[in-house]
């Protein structure tokens, strides 16, 4: 009878497909779901990649997103959080990550060990350093830090290898710190504004 039950329940597993998290190609993730609230994401029978929280006035990282350990892709722009958690390594397959017009202050070190990241946009914060350890993010391909106080461009930019486009437009640099990002991402198109007369960037 024992014999019986296990192979049954066997069978059982074989039968139920696996819900194991895998990467979803760009044309994927652009077609599925996009949940606008955590408690809808929560509740949802199938997996959440997608999660659009801009404009919902927070004033702090949610941290219930954390338990969506298969989301792809987090929008938190236009809200007024100051800083990302320690825990948010723990969204393994994160691969976009916007978070636009907040008070961020800083880049954390749990975002930069987010390995899938494709694209990240930290635009119009209060960030004044690039993080040497940025080239952790091996897949990036866009990375948006336009409007921020940046004074720290780090030579470990360059490691960014699968980068493509580099968005600095409205952070005041100087004509040398300029040549210098130019030289260290040749085949990335960046974006600048005007050089200033100022000293910056070192």
């Amino acid at each position: 009878m024992r014999t019986r039950t296990t192979l049954i329940l066997l069978l059982f597993l074989m039968a139920v497909p696996s819900v194991k998290s895998q990467l979803l190609t760009p044309a994927q993730l652009d077609t599925a779901r996009i949940y606008r609230s955590v408690e809808a994401a929560l509740q949802s029978a199938l997996p959440v990649y997608r999660l659009d929280l801009s404009r919902q006035k927070l004033e702090a990282f949610p941290a219930e997103i954390l338990r969506l350990t298969q989301l792809q892709e987090l929008r938190l722009s236009r809200n007024t959080i100051v800083r990302l958690p320690d825990g948010l390594s723990a969204l393994t397959y994160l691969q976009r990550f916007t978070c636009i017009r907040c008070d961020l202050d800083s880049i954390p070190p749990s975002l930069l060990q987010l390995t899938h990241l494709t694209s990240l946009d930290l635009g119009d914060n209060y960030i004044r350093t690039i993080p040497e350890e940025i080239s952790q993010l091996q897949a990036l391909r866009v990375l948006a830090l336009w409007d921020n106080p940046i004074n720290t461009y780090p030579q470990s930019l360059g490691e960014l290898e699968k980068l493509e486009y580099l968005d600095l437009l409205h952070n005041q640099m100087n004509l040398i710190t300029q040549e210098r990002v130019r030289g260290l991402l040749p085949g990335t198109r960046i974006i600048f504004s005007p050089p200033c007369k100022c000293e910056d960037g070192e």
